[in-house]
């Protein structure tokens, strides 16, 4: 444990992802503390539009499917291609901090709808976030360590073998794109029978 950690301090990109992830988070969660109470209104009569469908079984599950694999695979295929270019590397953790803002954010909308008695529902409706936001978190630090390969070997002429370089980072676009499809299902099969069931 000792040695991750240190490795972990040693990698200041890890370092500093982790600190716009936590950031992100905490933002996330104290956001619905200050909109209005109009907002508040909108936001718990989503959430609770969203859970008695689910109670009802009137969930349309084809268009969720599709809309959640458009969303996650086009975040995944955009990190994924800021990487190749040097200027992706702002937008990348933009993407993370966003990612970390919805976690929190969807954790507290649970909560201010239901109370503390609906932790539960929290944790198991935020489970697809988070999972979304360690596979950006991922991603984004394969995406900016290959986007600064490409600025040192443009601008220091630092000679590299390319060629097993790129294959694995196509073979990690892949991975990450299959992940998220995955995630999508998740979301939206799984999820819904589990918070039928709650």
């Amino acid at each position: 444990m000792k040695e991750l950690i240190n490795k972990i301090r040693q990698n200041k990109l890890v370092t500093l992802l982790i600190i716009i992830m936590i950031i992100s988070i905490i933002l996330g969660i104290l956001f619905p503390a200050i909109i209005t109470k109009e907002d508040k209104s909108l936001i718990i009569d989503s959430v609770k539009t969203f859970i008695s469908g689910i109670k009802q079984n009137n969930m349309n599950y084809l268009s969720g499917i599709l809309q959640s694999i458009s969303n996650n695979s086009l975040v995944t295929i955009l990190v994924w291609i800021l990487g190749i270019s040097i200027i992706g590397i702002p937008l990348i953790l933009l993407i993370i901090f966003f990612k970390g803002f919805l976690v929190g954010f969807s954790f507290t909308s649970i909560l201010i709808t239901y109370g503390i008695s609906g932790i539960i529902k929290a944790i198991i409706y935020t489970l697809p976030n988070i999972g979304n936001l360690l596979a950006t978190f991922l991603l984004g630090y394969y995406a900016i360590t290959f986007s600064i390969m490409i600025f040192k070997n443009i601008f220091k002429k630092e000679n590299r073998n390319w060629q097993p370089i790129v294959k694995r980072y196509i073979k990690i676009g892949l991975f990450f794109l299959i992940f998220s499809i995955l995630i999508s299902l998740v979301e939206c099969f799984l999820i819904p029978k589990i918070l039928y069931f709650i």
